[in-house]
């Protein structure tokens, strides 16, 4: 039989090896090891141990590597849009087949106004608007916490404490979403108003331009 042909590889970096090369050397990852590793060189200059000094050196850069996480990245938003989606996508369909079908439909008219009307015009809003602590919370904290609470009660529980007014858990939550549901109504609403004013802007834009340009001319 021949001999397999091995395919020549070149042995230089490739650009994006380079990049990956450059990316890492300015690393906190690497910065970090690279100090500690700097601290024990200093102490095996100041007290020799042969080979042990080497392996100090080694252990305490890969100790100063590994306890530095990879950089995080933050969102303007203060959140991930992509991710908020998600989890609520995630809650909604966990929940479906264990909640009323009056329940499940106020779910999905939240999910409806957040995913289309909101999430995709988080641009409109400005940095540190409540809006956006808002949207936040009721993914994360609101809404899985009244669902979770609702959950833990018997079927058709009614309420027998005193002022409860003889209620039934089933209305209660069926109120917290509504009032949710209009809360995040209110957040479309000001991403729609917000979108509104910058088309009137750009409408006095070009007429002004315009004008200015008739005259000119």
């Amino acid at each position: 039989m021949g001999s397999a042909i091995v395919p020549f590889r070149s042995s230089l970096p490739t650009p994006s090896a380079g990049r990956g090369l450059v990316a890492y050397l300015t690393s906190r990852r690497n910065l970090t090891g690279s100090a500690l590793a700097l601290v024990g060189a200093g102490l095996v200059l100041a007290d020799p141990v042969g080979l042990q000094g080497i392996l100090l050196v080694a252990v305490l850069y890969l100790a100063g590597a590994l306890a530095v996480h990879g950089r995080a990245r933050v969102n303007r938003f203060g959140f991930d849009p992509g991710r908020l989606q998600k989890r609520l996508s995630e809650q909604i369909t966990a929940v479906a087949a264990r909640v009323p079908p009056e329940i499940l439909a106020r779910l999905q008219r939240i999910e409806l106004t957040t995913t289309t009307e909101i999430l995709p015009h988080l641009d409109c809003l400005p940095l540190g608007a409540p809006e956006l602590y808002l949207i936040e919370r009721t993914v994360s904290d609101y809404l899985p916490t009244a669902i979770d609470a609702y959950l833990r009660l018997p079927a058709g529980y009614v309420s027998s404490q005193p002022g409860s007014q003889g209620r039934a858990a089933l209305d209660v939550l069926a109120e917290e979403l509504d009032f949710l549901d209009a809360e995040m109504r209110q957040v479309a609403e000001v991403v729609h108003q917000t979108d509104m004013d910058r088309l009137l802007a750009h409408k006095r834009f070009l007429i002004d331009r315009f004008r200015r340009e008739e005259a000119s001319g």
